[in-house]
């Protein structure tokens, strides 16, 4: 019972972070959408920034079981297209409601009290998605679809495309966001491959 309270808490707290924002998330108000009372949060969490970490914690993981779960789900297809297919999915994912905009929050708009932990979050986050950039990268130089460059380009410069999509989902409605993704990954997929 008190790990489904926990987890509708974390629910809860999503969807008013997502639309209201830190500052503007009140424990009340998640305590009336989870219908418990204020007080019976703190057997869960000790607070806003705790439950606002947690929340973020578990976005980031979901985001990086996308990532992982895409490069695994396709292994039958040759290695541009599975990359391709692990940033397409990626952006999906950050497109979504409550858990792109949570993400864009940590990522872009961190609230300043929590800025040093949550950049912590996100730098464990990224030796993740390093990880699978070396499977890659080590992949698509075995079969000879990349150009002779040095893994760190090759890290930095899907980083800035991957970033830059996230960027460009909350600017553009999704039709202009598709043309751009599709434009982007071509020049960058011509800028890396060996044909």
């Amino acid at each position: 019972m008190a790990a489904n309270t926990r987890e509708k808490i974390i629910q809860a707290a999503l969807a008013s972070f997502a639309t209201r924002g830190y500052e503007g998330t009140t424990l009340s108000q998640i305590s009336d959408l989870v219908g418990i009372q204020k007080p019976s949060l703190y057997n869960h969490f000790s607070g806003k920034a705790e439950l606002f970490l947690t929340v973020a914690e578990k976005v980031l993981h979901e985001m990086l079981d996308v990532m992982g779960g895409s490069w695994e789900k396709h292994k039958d297809e040759d290695v541009g297209k599975r990359l391709y297919l692990v940033l397409a999915e990626s952006t999906s994912f950050i497109i979504q409601e409550h858990e792109g905009m949570i993400y864009r929050r940590l990522l872009l708009f961190p609230p300043l009290d929590l800025k040093e932990d949550l950049q912590a979050l996100v730098q464990n986050g990224d030796q993740t998605i390093d990880y699978l950039l070396e499977i890659i990268y080590d992949k698509a130089k075995h079969e000879g679809a990349i150009t002779d460059l040095h893994f760190s380009v090759f890290k930095a410069s899907f980083y800035c495309l991957m970033d830059g999509l996230f960027t460009e989902s909350i600017v553009y409605e999704e039709k202009e966001f598709r043309e751009r993704f599709e434009g982007a990954w071509q020049v960058f997929w011509r800028g890396i491959s060996a044909g």
